[in-house]
């Protein structure tokens, strides 16, 4: 019985550690757009340009005064995602 488990837990940690990569990439795949905000700068992902910039214009405080706005194209496979900044002052 003892060799049994020894073997059982050798298998499962590879079938776990596959399950969780595609958990990770499901999760990373579902989520449309990443918005970070830090400092006076907020940065945000989407399919298109206005899509990124609209998010990151999101998490900006209101009352600031944009100053900066930089985007570029990401290739993912066969389609391009894109990363917008937010330059602001409070």
């Amino acid at each position: 019985m003892e060799a049994f488990c020894v073997n059982r837990k050798e298998k499962h940690p590879l079938r776990a550690l596959t399950m969780r990569n595609a958990a990770l990439l499901m999760a990373s795949l579902l989520l449309g757009s990443v918005a970070l905000a830090g400092g006076k700068r907020a940065t945000a992902q989407g399919p298109s340009e206005q899509f990124a910039t609209a998010e990151a214009m999101r998490v900006i405080p209101k009352g600031a005064t944009i100053t900066n706005t930089t985007c570029k194209s990401i290739d993912v496979g066969a389609s391009s995602r894109y990363q917008c900044s937010i330059t602001y002052s409070p």
